[in-house]
């Protein structure tokens, strides 16, 4: 074999080894974390997931399953600008704590969650810098597990979430 032929082979080799390794990390690295939830049974009965991206990059949603594959009614991502966690609530622009807004499950990239400071000084400068995140959904049933189906690194990745543990998935109708 000609050296450059040996070069060209081992070359190849590793990046498709690099690629390998690329893709396992995106898939098995999960940055979708739950961080708590908050509910309301007036009127729509509708729960809120917060969560937060630990990855290194924006990841975004693509669908939102629950209970093995079932499509839920009302579903949202809910933003906020402010010092408040996303809840199932009606916009307020006069809020003092800052606005939550909910929009299509994919309309925003989800960031990384920022540090005590950066959230501190996002809040201060008032410009409007997504600091909270919140999957939003109605619900007629308890429900036991999420599934989220989003992008990560331009990959496509799925996450399944149990709640039993949260002590709220078991919300009563």
């Amino acid at each position: 074999m000609k050296k450059k032929s040996i070069i060209i082979i081992v070359f190849t080799s590793f990046l498709l080894l690099a690629g390998v390794v690329f893709y396992t990390f995106v898939q098995y690295s999960n940055p979708i974390q739950i961080d708590g939830g908050s509910w309301t049974t007036e009127g729509k009965k509708e729960i809120v997931y917060q969560f937060y991206n630990k990855g290194l990059r924006r990841i975004t949603i693509k669908e939102v399953t629950v209970n093995h594959g079932k499509k839920p009614n009302g579903l949202a991502l809910g933003i906020s600008y402010g010092g408040r966690l996303v809840q199932p609530v009606t916009d307020d622009p006069d809020d003092q704590w800052g606005r939550i807004k909910f929009v299509k499950i994919d309309a925003v990239p989800v960031y990384p969650r920022l540090n005590p400071n950066e959230i501190n000084e996002a809040i201060h400068r008032k410009d409007n810098t997504l600091i909270y995140y919140g999957i939003k959904m109605e619900y007629k049933e308890p429900i036991q597990s999420i599934t989220v189906k989003y992008t990560y690194f331009g990959l496509p990745v799925t996450k399944k979430i149990k709640l039993e543990s949260w002590g709220f998935w078991n919300v009563e109708n």
